[in-house]
């Protein structure tokens, strides 16, 4: 599931979730394909963000799992302490867990 906003919305992605108004009125139920006129009708009733299934979109300030592995590496480089190290370990186990990988 990936929540975007409206203007990375592209006709073909599927709701992840129902689609609201500011109202908290339904527009669109979950598992719902996006169409061009369900795009512009959500535009029209000031809907900002869809979450959608999947990861469709690489955001620019979303990371890969390697990408976070090699920024949390080059953070820790040169550490010696081994509670700073202990501390690294738990953000890495944190990574996979987000990522949904085990070790």
């Amino acid at each position: 599931m990936q929540r975007l906003p409206l203007s990375f919305i592209r006709p073909g992605m599927r709701t992840y979730e129902e689609v609201l108004d500011s109202q908290g009125r339904v527009l669109c139920g979950k598992g719902i394909e996006i169409t061009e006129e369900m795009l512009k009708r959500f535009q029209d009733l000031g809907v900002s963000y869809i979450t959608v299934e999947g990861t469709p979109v690489k955001l620019p300030w979303e990371k890969s799992l390697d990408e976070e592995l090699q920024a949390l590496e080059e953070r820790f480089k040169g550490v010696e302490d081994e509670t700073l190290l202990q501390i690294k370990e738990i953000i890495k186990e944190l990574l996979f867990e987000k990522f949904k990988i085990k070790e």
